[in-house]
């Protein structure tokens, strides 16, 4: 049984689980902590849906354009992610390469096409049971943090290394848009209220 079936609700705040027999959740109020409770957040998978699409396309520009540059005083270059990984591999940095490659391009993606996978599981019927799905969600919000990397060490090395007109490092507008790739990303997994995935029947 799901907690609207058993006359209760959860607050999202305290985490406190209230009786709600008897009276609407809609608006009702937490003992503990006073937080406004519903039954399941308000236009959850709307809201999801339509972050996640902007994240995924704000992901191809931020892979197609530079994230950094290099200027100095006799030449100046420009590298994407992937280009940032093909160059770290081709002066054998083999683990800062892997480790990029993997924060920046592979978890990004997981992100974006597990959460596209729940959002449509709870349309179509899939192999996954709601607890697997449920563990896949909070996979998403555990390695959510590793996909700002890549900005990390761009502001690191800029703070580190500019030496004025010897040399200066700056970040491009790829690492604009995957910043803003992340945060809409890490938006779309909050809006998503996980209790649809229990609410969805026949699977237990």
């Amino acid at each position: 049984m799901t907690d609207i079936e058993m006359n209760t609700a959860l607050c999202l705040s305290c985490r406190q689980l209230i009786d709600a027999s008897g009276a609407g959740t809609e608006g009702l109020r937490c003992p503990v902590c006073g937080s406004t409770v519903h039954p399941r957040r308000k236009n959850s998978l709307q809201k999801t849906w339509a972050l996640t699409i902007t994240a995924l396309l704000l992901y191809i520009p931020a892979n197609m354009l530079p994230v950094m540059s290099i200027e100095t005083f006799a030449d100046s270059s420009a590298n994407t992610i992937l280009g940032g990984v093909i160059e770290l591999f081709e002066n054998k940095m083999y683990f800062i390469a892997a480790v990029v490659f993997v924060a920046s391009f592979i978890v990004p993606l997981f992100k974006l096409g597990s959460i596209f996978y729940l959002l449509t599981a709870l349309r179509v019927k899939d192999r996954l049971t709601n607890s697997a799905k449920t563990r896949l969600f909070h996979l998403i919000e555990v390695i959510g943090k590793w996909s700002m990397l890549d900005i990390y060490v761009i502001t690191i090395m800029a703070g580190l290394v500019n030496m004025g007109f010897l040399i200066q490092i700056k970040g491009g507008a790829g690492a604009t848009f995957f910043a803003a790739t992340v945060i809409t990303t890490m938006l779309a997994s909050k809006s998503f209220d996980t209790r649809l995935i229990w609410d969805k029947k026949g699977e237990q």
